[in-house]
């Protein structure tokens, strides 16, 4: 073959394998939850199909924190990853209170609490709204005795009035433009693994579900779970008792100034979510968010109820099926429950300060 002729061949092989590359990474479709680009699973049959709301223009704020605000939310993921999506939009709508975001991994708590912003116009209520299996690694460092806890300040928020918020349905990314031709390559590579030698590849797990109606993805009865829920497993009453002891520090710290009120939004892992769904549940590791409350002293929103309740009852995709976190379903839910929460606390504190009125003063004698 003439040197000309072979580079032809060797230029026309590699757009050829360039084209099937990108036809095979389309069939797929673009990559969109952690757990389908972590697993190398498709799109094409563990993506959601049920379309999402996203508020456009934002309800609440996110990043860095310049005006006062009712509710600051300090997150992980589950508060911060996909902002137009989040359940604090919800939250604003239904109620009219502005909301801040901040992201749980940037804050030094104290330095917060020092700066002249929340001094002069402290929050009326600090919301901590992380996932479960991140709660060891992050909140059971401290050894030692918990701190006194001290009764929280009354909630002062104002009535909820629902307020005007655009809101459109958004289906999952299809176009060829955002297609990704080095994932069809890990899809390979991961599903010969799986298939050969049933290895499972990548820090994602699948299980089998004995129901198909909780997810809006062609493999609805295929769950996909990040491996890290099972670190969870390995926590001791050791584990959990410093947890507590760092969220009753949290309150203590943030309810210091006597204005704020400080409660939990502890996002239950997918896999405890779904687990009482699983075929054979001994795959899975046990939900801990239940042992963790007992004795607890700080207000939590009880997400894990809420989302069982709902999973229990068929609601489809309360998370999404190819991330390990919430879809449009679970963010509502998210919201609904935490300001039934909020309500509760408000609802004390007017009856806190009702009997206080009542009592008054003694009249001068």
């Amino acid at each position: 073959m003439q040197p000309r002729a072979f580079s032809l061949f060797v230029v026309g092989l590699t757009l050829v394998l360039v084209a099937a590359a990108w036809m095979l990474a389309w069939w797929l479709q673009p990559v969109y939850g952690d757990l389908t680009r972590l697993g190398g699973y498709a799109e094409r049959t563990h993506g959601w199909n049920e379309p999402v709301l996203e508020f456009d223009p934002l309800p609440t704020s996110f990043g860095e924190w310049t005006r006062p605000v009712d509710i600051l939310v300090v997150g992980d993921s589950f508060a911060n990853l996909r902002p137009a999506q989040q359940w604090q939009n919800h939250l604003a709508a239904m109620t009219g209170w502005s909301v801040h975001t901040l992201d749980v991994h940037r804050v030094d708590v104290d330095a917060l609490r020092a700066s002249p912003l929340f001094v002069e116009h402290p929050p009326k209520v600090v919301i901590w709204n992380v996932v479960e299996r991140g709660l060891a690694a992050d909140h059971a460092k401290v050894e030692g005795l918990c701190p006194g806890s001290r009764p929280a300040p009354p909630l002062a928020l104002p009535p909820p009035m629902a307020v005007v918020a655009h809101a459109r349905a958004v289906p999952r990314p299809h176009a060829l433009a955002e297609a990704n031709p080095g994932f069809a390559r890990s899809w390979l590579y991961r599903g010969a693994m799986r298939g050969l030698f049933g290895v499972q590849a990548g820090n994602t797990v699948e299980v089998e579900l004995v129901r198909a109606d909780l997810f809006s993805s062609r493999a609805s009865a295929r769950l996909l779970v990040y491996g890290d829920d099972f670190n969870k497993a390995a926590w001791s009453a050791e584990h959990l008792r410093r947890i507590r002891c760092a969220l009753a520090d949290l309150a203590t710290r943030f309810q210091a100034d006597g204005r704020t009120v400080f409660m939990t939004a502890l996002a239950p892992d997918k896999s405890s979510a779904y687990r009482p769904w699983a075929r054979d549940p001994a795959r899975l590791p046990a939900e801990r968010l239940g042992e963790l409350f007992d004795g607890l002293d700080v207000p939590d929103a009880r997400l894990d109820l809420a989302i069982r309740d709902a999973v229990e009852r068929g609601v489809v995709d309360v998370y999404m099926p190819d991330d390990t976190h919430w879809s449009g379903a679970g963010h509502a839910l998210a919201a609904q429950v935490i300001f039934e929460r909020l309500s509760r606390l408000r609802a004390q504190a007017d009856v806190a300060r009702g009997e206080a009125r009542a009592q008054g003063p003694e009249a001068p004698k």
